[in-house]
């Protein structure tokens, strides 16, 4: 297969930003190297709108304000394998949609960057033989990134490729420690110089990034800001997301306030990272993931039950990340980085989240010249079950 024929489809949801940017991450690279047809599509929002948008509504309404449920659900949900019927019935999802667009597009490859691995489905169900990925984007294992019509994983870390192989019997030779894609913008030669400033002056600037969140869904942002705003000399760059109610509000609050700039959502968020010193955020992969290639201190602030704790305690262990429990922490944790001196010289562990697009970009170029095989394998065609067809249907 020559690259002028590849075609990419790299599938990804909207239940914060990480998955969506790790999918353009992927297509940048793709591109960088030559191959031209890649498409990103939001699988779930394209299939079921209505149940898309009722889902982000529990999901951002139970981490904003019932953590400990949103936990409880997380780990029940590690229970429940692909080849249960309820596994079977999240990965069928948008398998109608999905199956109409491979017929039309043929893709050479499918690439699944968020846990409805609807692809792997396809294969099992229907007999599709098309190569299919998964990209896992955090720092923690769960089970639903799991299904056996999986060609290739991409994980984040040897400690998770273990987790893989010792919980799970996944073989080894199927599992590559990749790192999490992120953007090429954070190894532009601009921002790297003034990493590479900061790191030669040791000295920290006076700026803390705040980011409640790529939908600004963070609670208690306001009483953040006033307990940080309590300590001299620092300011505040406050970013909200997409959420225009909680900018309005926080414009309301602080619009006046010198020390602190208010952003919506932003693109280029590496400008901020760059001149800040420290970064409070919510404990997402991909945003621990690009705080450490800028070589920037983070404090989580009461990162919720599930893949957020896991994220944090990794990146605990790292040296490179604090976890604050209330606001006296909170101030504390963020002056402390604020007068390290010289700034940044604790051992950032080696996290290139580039370099991580590249290895999985090859490793999966490697693989599509290296094997033959059709489209779809004929199958006598399988009846669904009732429930899971009526689902299905659901808008």
């Amino acid at each position: 297969m020559s690259d002028a024929t590849i075609r990419i489809l790299i599938l990804y949801a909207r239940f914060g930003d990480g998955h969506y940017q790790a999918a353009k991450a992927l297509k940048e690279r793709f591109e960088s190297q030559g191959i031209r047809e890649v498409v990103l599509f939001n699988l779930f929002a394209e299939s079921h709108p209505v149940l898309n948008r009722l889902s982000q509504m529990i999901y951002y309404g139970s981490t904003s304000h019932w953590p400990t449920l949103y936990g409880l659900g997380y780990s029940l949900s590690d229970r429940l394998p692909s080849s249960t019927r309820w596994g079977q019935w999240v990965h069928s999802l948008g398998s109608e949609t999905l199956g109409r667009l491979v017929e039309e597009w043929r893709p050479s490859a499918v690439i699944q960057t968020f846990p409805m691995l609807t692809m792997s489905y396809l294969r099992q169900s229907m007999g599709y033989r098309i190569p299919t990925f998964t990209l896992l984007t955090d720092y923690v294992f769960h089970s639903r990134w799991l299904h056996p019509e999986t060609d290739l994983y991409f994980v984040a870390s040897e400690e998770m490729k273990r987790d893989m192989i010792v919980q799970c019997g996944v073989p080894a030779d199927q599992i590559r420690v990749s790192g999490i894609p992120i953007r090429s913008a954070f190894r532009e030669s601009e921002i790297q110089a003034k990493i590479g400033s900061r790191m030669e002056t040791g000295s920290a600037p006076a700026g803390v990034l705040v980011m409640a969140g790529a939908y600004g869904v963070s609670g208690e942002v306001d009483s953040m800001v006033q307990s940080l705003l309590a300590e001299e000399g620092i300011a505040i760059s406050l970013v909200c997301g997409r959420n225009k109610k909680l900018e309005r509000h926080m414009i309301r609050l602080f619009g006046e306030e010198p020390r602190v700039r208010i952003y919506g959502y932003v693109e280029a968020i590496e400008q901020l990272m760059a001149d800040s010193a420290c970064l409070i955020t919510k404990a997402g992969g991909i945003t621990l993931t690009e705080a450490s290639a800028m070589r920037l201190p983070v404090v989580v602030y009461r990162p919720i039950p599930g893949q957020e704790e896991g994220n944090a305690s990794y990146w605990t262990a790292q040296g490179t990340l604090s976890t604050a429990y209330n606001k006296k922490d909170l101030r504390r944790q963020t002056v402390q980085y604020l007068r390290q001196q010289p700034f940044g010289a604790r051992a950032y562990p080696s996290v290139d989240g580039q370099e991580a697009s590249v290895c999985v970009v090859n490793a999966i170029l490697a693989y599509l010249k290296s094997v033959t095989t059709p489209a779809r394998v004929p199958l006598r065609k399988r009846r669904r079950s009732k429930w899971i067809r009526i689902l299905n249907r659901t808008h």
